[in-house]
């Protein structure tokens, strides 16, 4: 019987993105070619500065490709889309809203009936185990629950793709590894595909189905592989010399020496003929 594979939900083809420096462009992302099927879990790393938050801005739609293109579920993206969900680093909540208002100001913004607004408002409270706290502003939040409320937010309206910028960065140790069962609790319940960018190899390892490794800048993808681990994932897992194998190769691939100005081929101003 022949193996399903899932549907490819993001194709970027080729994409380079560069910026206006004194009208000389500076190149931020070179060739940079990937997929992420429905509901997979892919991790981007890669040396600071090296562009991977503007990947993910440009997988939002947030910033358009000098060239090369993105596809989100079949189509050419050409901007911001109702079904691609984006959480920041910091949580990001409205100080004057409750984590009930947090959560339902997206359903407000599309204008649905007030009784669903809050029937799967609170559906998402109990789903990141914040019962008890609806009603409660972020102030009186620690950081854990305030990017659970920020997570639940992006995903009310059940975006196909969710795009994490180190959403767990900002957190102390114990709390970041608490988030990491939370987020994977929350994938397995909702199916999104997520994109996570982070600096953590471990971090990267114990989530994602895929990894793919960011040169310095302008990135171009050093390296990308499946992660042959099991699901679920459990602590323990993190002590394996199968883990250590594969955290060993990530970082040889963060570490290896960056590209020279002779490496990097010239840029035209403008795209190829296609």
């Amino acid at each position: 019987m022949a193996q399903v594979t899932p549907e490819t939900l993001v194709e970027v083809r080729d994409l380079h993105l560069a910026f206006r420096n004194r009208g000389e462009p500076f190149w931020v992302l070179q060739g940079i070619s990937l997929t992420v099927p429905e509901g997979g879990f892919v991790a981007v790393l890669g040396p600071s500065g090296c562009g991977k938050s503007t990947l993910l801005r440009v997988l939002a739609g947030l910033l358009p490709p000098s060239w090369g293109e993105v596809r989100f579920a079949g189509r050419p993206l050409r901007g911001p889309h109702p079904d691609i969900g984006l959480v920041f680093q910091e949580a990001n909540l409205l100080p004057w809203r409750t984590v009930l208002g947090n959560i339902a100001l997206p359903l407000e913004l599309r204008g649905l009936p007030r009784a669903q607004i809050l029937a799967q408002a609170r559906a998402m409270v109990r789903l990141i185990g914040l019962e008890g706290f609806e009603h409660t502003l972020p102030r009186d939040l620690s950081g854990g629950m305030a990017q659970r409320v920020a997570l639940a937010r992006a995903l009310i309206y059940r975006p196909r793709l969710l795009l994490l910028d180190e959403p767990f960065a900002s957190l102390d140790a114990l709390t970041r590894e608490q988030m990491w069962g939370e987020l994977l609790r929350l994938w397995h319940h909702t199916r999104v595909a997520v994109v996570m960018v982070t600096h953590s190899i471990t971090e990267a390892l114990f989530l994602a189905d895929r990894i793919c490794v960011l040169s310095p800048r302008p990135a171009r993808i050093r390296l990308c592989f499946d992660v042959p681990l099991p699901r679920p994932r459990t602590e323990d897992l993190r002590y394996t010399p199968e883990f250590g194998a594969l955290a060993r190769r990530v970082r040889e691939a963060i570490g290896a020496a960056a590209p020279t100005r002779a490496d990097i081929p010239p840029q035209p101003e403008h795209p190829p003929a296609r």
